[in-house]
């Protein structure tokens, strides 16, 4: 259909299309939706944007009204669906005198679509175009100015029972109760004589009543729902609730009596329509009804307890209305007590072993909300019989029968009712009584002490451990589901603990060594280590009663003396592995366990894969905190490090770190020999890799990775820790301590080792043939080769490995490449040199200094003249569109740069500096949002490292003379039009950087030329808008200033101001 072949009428009545464009459109969606089209997708998405386009333009307003009453409901719902999309997108291109008259179309079309007189109402897919219609009503009422359409959901409302009673003789007022009168909607009337449906009238009549109360519960529904997702500015949405607000009765007038029910329908309409008014409660205590309505849906709502549709709703009540915090305990806390416990709500739990119904799901998520919401409610009255009573049910769906997660998913919904319980009983004041006098104490230690033997059996593993092969006889999913589940079960046990504490530790301890001595079976076992695994989160480090115990020779000896018997007896000794590392920094407070707990580690790392990789990752947490503690054992560590080639990669990496993280304890002069000895046997693996990969690239890659790895632990295991939790920390002088690396890292040994250790990166980095995996490796070996927060006997110097990246990136430009020159950039001198730190220096110590400092000017200079002739040829033309990684590393170097060295970077020849300046304006012309950041956050620095009183202040002026324009244009162009608006704070930043660095005159000449450009940024700006901004610009100092004027400005040149989308989207 041709645009010019649309022929509306010109009057104040709504368009009228001509039958011939009618039929013409219709004729398109009929093949749309035919089945040889399904057949050809091509033609398919043809028609498809050929209706769009139709849709689009203005006079689809008539197509409104002239497909309302087409035979085929796809067509009619075509209409409803344009009716919708022209209201929400195109609602400017109806004139406003037309626009009141929208409504009695929609209306009217609403009546035909549901009048029982009308058989295309009978239609299957007919419901699909009143649902529509209600969401185009919906929509008129977010648009239409609320004097033209008065009582919204009542007017909806009365049309539906008026389109009924057009069918039935019933009378079209509508009751002030909403439909509950005799011959009303909500109860059945008297038979009428003219009744279109003959003499089984009674019978379709109630069949007709069902219908139109479940689309008048449909109205409601989707009208809030509409309203609650429009995005309203709060002004906006105040002004509709109140618009609103006395149709409120007639709604929930409308949910009480579908909840109530028909006597006249069957159980099936009955339930049907419940819960569809539930399904509608919810959605209007979502958006907020008040006191008076609220407690008029309660009591229909308790009568419908245990349909799920009515615990959902009262799960919104109490998590979502004004009664949620506590609030409202009589008319909620109180009934649904009763009914838990009453005969309604004990038979619905029953024995807790069967298949768990729909019923029960939503029952166990209804006490989880009854539990957030009245918490402090139950607490205050734990010695309450009925209180007492709510807990027993709760823990009956705890304990219910079945593998947690995986044949039941009653007891997950539960777990996070136990936090609450205990975080309530702590902070009641009734709590506050010693513990061994009060009866509420009493209470609740019985309570928790059931809650842990219930979480004891649920978590245990069910069958012998080998079944058809799989732990426990489940598959990967059902033991992923249930591993799941068992860690949740863990923040109950932690919860327990705080209320019955010690006591609940030396049960469970106690329980496990009784369980060993009398051969229990490995899940018993497992499942109690589980309990006591968890606890450690709140368990203290003082703690020396329990502990000792499961530690030494009544639980972890006799454990580590069970042979392998399948599948089963590695799970027991996976939590075992996982017991230890949770209790990681109690042994630093508790040395004499070390030996026993490092003798069950070790055998432990050459177990099943998954044992290894346990045990691997508690031997270096436990080595990590106790560092100091286990240097008297470093010969037991030499033992260990012979035997690391059987284990696997990932294993060795973590075991070379446990053992360097030891030697780090040493004294500097006695880590010499052992230091060497774990170093020289990697680096000597790494020349033999290196030496492979020149040969078989392919099948020599896993071994470059392994060896590079076990060279990056090495760095990370003798990097001293910052976290005073580890026991390095003692009464030594830091300084001292430096002085004392700082001596032993002149020895010969460490000399010579360190340039092997270089080499051997060197070697590393020139096979590198740009695989992802081997590249990772590398970026870890670098960064921890020189991160450190003091200097280590092997720590490296970030100078020569800037120059290694940079051949590298010559040779093949990546972002690993421009990544690790920016991170070798900022370590360069950090920490300090001795010499720099020196205050006063002798005139020798002077003389090297400026030595130092002068070799550390020319590398960088070296590497930045380098890198820029990369960059400029990498991502010129379509360069930095198609590799924002690149771009982003690149300029995470020059923001380096600009931060460390601002110096050298400015006194390098014009022509390198103006490269670096021109490539960050074709950064801030890209589109990817990591690129623009980057590529701002390179100016800023520039910008605020040569502010006055920087002595770069009158080298950097002829520079911003010339690029401060184009930057300004740049950045204005980025916020306002070509950029993502996700970046316009970093480019507020940027402005408020120049702003701050340049003169007012300057940005002021700067200003006008830039922004009265015609239609800069784009033509939707205003001059209004650049005139605002331009004062904001010279008003402002601030980022956040910029950053609102900027989005601002960013509205309007989008096309964006007042949008409900822009509002969304503030920034």
């Amino acid at each position: 259909m041709e645009e010019e072949d649309f022929a509306p009428t010109h009057n104040l009545s709504f368009p009228v299309l001509p039958q011939t464009d009618i039929q013409q459109v219709a004729q398109t969606i009929l093949r749309l939706f035919d089945s040889s089209t399904s057949a050809n997708p091509g033609l398919a998405k043809h028609l498809q944007q050929e209706l769009q386009q139709i849709q689009g333009r203005t006079e689809a307003w008539g197509l409104i009204g002239g497909l309302a009453g087409h035979d085929d409901a796809n067509v009619r719902f075509f209409g409803a669906h344009t009716a919708q999309v022209k209201i929400s997108r195109d609602w400017d291109s109806l004139p406003e005198a037309l626009r009141p008259s929208l409504l009695p179309l929609l209306l009217t079309i609403l009546g035909n679509a549901i009048s029982p007189a009308n058989q295309q109402s009978y239609q299957p897919a007919n419901a699909v175009v009143v649902r529509k219609l209600f969401g185009s009503l919906a929509s008129l009422l977010l648009r239409l100015p609320f004097p033209y359409f008065m009582h919204p959901l009542l007017t909806v409302l009365q049309t539906i029972r008026a389109s009924a009673a057009s069918a039935t003789a019933l009378p079209s007022s509508l009751p002030a109760s909403g439909y509950n009168t005799p011959g009303g909607l909500g109860e059945p009337g008297p038979s009428h004589s003219n009744s279109p449906f003959g003499t089984n009238g009674s019978e379709a009549e109630g069949k007709m009543r069902h219908k139109m109360r479940l689309l008048a519960l449909e109205w409601c529904a989707i009208c809030v729902e509409e309203i609650s997702r429009a995005g309203l500015s709060e002004q906006k949405r105040n002004a509709l609730r109140r618009h609103i607000g006395s149709d409120l009765s007639v709604v929930v007038d409308t949910i009480t009596d579908a909840m109530n029910g028909d006597p006249s329908t069957g159980q099936q309409e009955r339930l049907k329509e419940a819960e569809a008014a539930c399904k509608c409660a919810e959605s209007w205590i979502d958006y907020g009804l008040g006191p008076d309505e609220l407690n008029a849906l309660l009591p229909p709502l308790y009568d419908l307890l245990p349909l799920p549709a009515a615990s959902s709703a009262l799960v919104e009540v109490l998590s979502e209305s004004l009664f949620k915090f506590g609030k409202g305990t009589k008319i909620l806390t109180e009934p649904l007590l009763a009914w838990v416990i009453g005969s309604a709500g004990q038979s619905l739990v029953g024995s807790a072993d069967e298949e768990p119904s729909e019923e029960i799901i939503a029952f166990a998520k209804l006490l989880a909300a009854l539990v957030e919401h009245s918490s402090e409610w139950i607490v205050a009255r734990i010695k309450q019989n009925d209180v007492q009573a709510l807990l027993g049910v709760i823990l009956r769906l705890t304990g219910w029968q079945g593998i947690g997660s995986v044949e039941e998913h009653v007891s997950e919904l539960t777990l996070a009712i136990y936090p609450l319980l205990q975080e309530a009983v702590m902070d009641s004041d009734l709590f506050q009584a010693p513990h061994e006098t009060s009866p509420d104490w009493a209470v609740a230690k019985q309570f928790f002490r059931e809650l842990v033997q219930v979480t004891r059996r649920k978590v245990r593993w069910p069958g012998e451990g080998d079944e058809g092969g799989t732990l426990g006889g489940l598959d990967k999913d059902d033991r992923e589901a249930f591993d799941s589940w068992r860690r949740d079960a863990g923040e109950v046990i932690v919860g327990a603990y705080y209320i019955l504490r010690d006591e609940m530790l030396e049960s469970l301890t106690q329980t496990a060594a009784q369980q060993i001595q009398t051969g229990a079976s490995w899940q018993d076992i497992e499942a109690t280590l589980h309990c006591i695994r968890y606890s450690s989160e709140a368990v203290p480090l003082g703690e020396e009663r329990s502990l000792p115990v499961l530690f030494g020779e009544q639980v972890l000896s006799p454990l580590s003396q069970r042979p392998p018997r399948g599948k089963g007896e590695e799970r027991l000794r996976l939590t075992a592995v996982c017991l230890i590392q949770a209790y990681e920094e109690w042994f630093k407070f508790h040395p004499a366990h070390l030996l026993p707990v490092l003798s069950y580690l070790v055998p432990s790392l050459t177990s099943s894969s998954t044992i290894s990789r346990s045990a691997a990752d508690a031997l270096k947490a436990i080595c990590d905190m106790c560092r100091k503690k286990l240097v008297e054992h470093i010969g037991a560590f030499s033992e260990l490090h012979g035997k690391i080639g059987d284990l696997g990669a990932e294993e060795q990496s973590k075991v070379i770190q446990a053992i360097t993280s030891v030697i780090q304890a040493l004294q500097p002069a006695d880590a010499i020999g052992p230091v060497e000895g774990i170093l020289n046997p990697i680096v000597d693996r790494i020349h033999q890799a290196v030496s492979a990969a020149q040969q078989d690239p392919v099948n020599a890659q896993s071994i470059l990775i392994q060896s590079t790895a076990a060279l990056t632990a090495c760095f990370r295991g003798l990097a001293p820790s910052g976290d005073d939790m580890f026991d390095t920390a003692d009464e030594e002088d830091g300084d001292e301590k430096e002085e004392r690396v700082r001596l032993v890292r002149e020895d010969q040994r460490m000399v010579l080792l360190r340039t092997r250790v270089e080499g051997a990166v060197a070697e590393v980095v020139q096979v590198w043939n740009g695989d992802t995996e081997v590249a990772d490796a590398i970026s870890s070996l670098l960064k921890y080769a020189t991160l450190s927060s003091s200097e280590t006997l092997i720590s490296l110097s970030p100078l020569p490995l800037l120059t290694l990246v940079c051949l590298a990136c010559e040779r093949s430009p990546s972002a690993l490449w421009m990544s690790l020159a920016s991170t070798l950039t900022l370590r360069i001198n950090s920490p300090p040199s001795p010499l720099t730190k020196k205050k006063e220096k002798t005139a020798e110590e002077q003389q090297i200094a400026e030595w130092e400092d002068l070799e550390r000017w020319n590398v960088v200079a070296d590497v930045a003249s380098r890198l820029v002739v990369v960059a400029s040829g990498f991502l010129a033309g379509d360069g930095m569109s198609n590799n924002p990684d690149v771009v982003e590393g690149w300029f995470k170097f020059c923001s380096a740069l600009a931060s460390r060295f601002p110096g050298v970077l400015l006194r390098l020849p014009t022509q390198v500096v103006e490269a670096y300046m021109s490539l960050g304006l074709l950064g801030l012309g890209t589109q990817e949002r990591f690129s623009l950041k980057s590529a701002s956050e390179f100016f800023v620095a520039v910008l605020a490292n040569t502010r006055y009183p920087s002595p770069l202040e009158p080298i950097a002026d002829p520079l911003f003379a010339h690029f401060g324009p184009l930057i300004l244009r740049a950045l204005l162009l980025c916020a306002g039009s070509e950029g993502p608006r996700s970046v316009i704070p970093n480019m507020a930043e940027l402005l408020a950087s120049l702003v701050a660095r340049v003169s007012p005159s300057l940005m002021a000449s700067w200003s006008e030329g830039v922004l009265m450009q015609d239609g800069f940024p784009d033509p939707r700006a205003t001059i209004d808008a650049k005139k605002k901004l331009k004062e904001h610009i010279l008003r402002s100092r601030t980022a956040r200033k910029m950053r609102e004027a900027l989005h601002e400005f960013a509205l309007v040149a989008r096309g964006l101001e007042g949008t409900t989308y822009g509002n969304a989207t503030a920034i």
